[in-house]
């Protein structure tokens, strides 16, 4: 199943190695944007996402990474559920 996964980010070199980390391990179905904080249309989805710094990792609206990631990136079902366990996102309503 793809996955959209959002990549808020600063422009900063640990934004860049996060995006570089997901990149390299997402499969070719899986989307990837980054999102740059300073974009006026980024900061609504910041405000319900809870995003306070970056960089920042939303997958499919219900998984939230912050910083970069400790782990290796491998997209599949499994991964994806230890994220979901791990990793959890409670949005903001509005």
């Amino acid at each position: 199943m793809p996955h959209t996964i959002q990549v808020f980010s600063g422009g900063c070199e640990l934004c860049k190695a996060a995006a570089e980390i997901v990149e390299a391990g997402k499969c070719k179905d899986c989307k990837m944007e980054v999102l740059s904080v300073e974009d006026g249309k980024t900061k609504s989805l910041m405000k319900r996402y809870s995003i306070g710094a970056v960089p920042s990792i939303v997958i499919d609206g219900k998984i939230k990474v912050v910083g970069i990631p400790t782990f290796p990136w491998f997209c599949g079902d499994e991964f994806y559920r230890m994220l979901g366990n791990r990793y959890s996102l409670r949005q903001k309503s509005g």
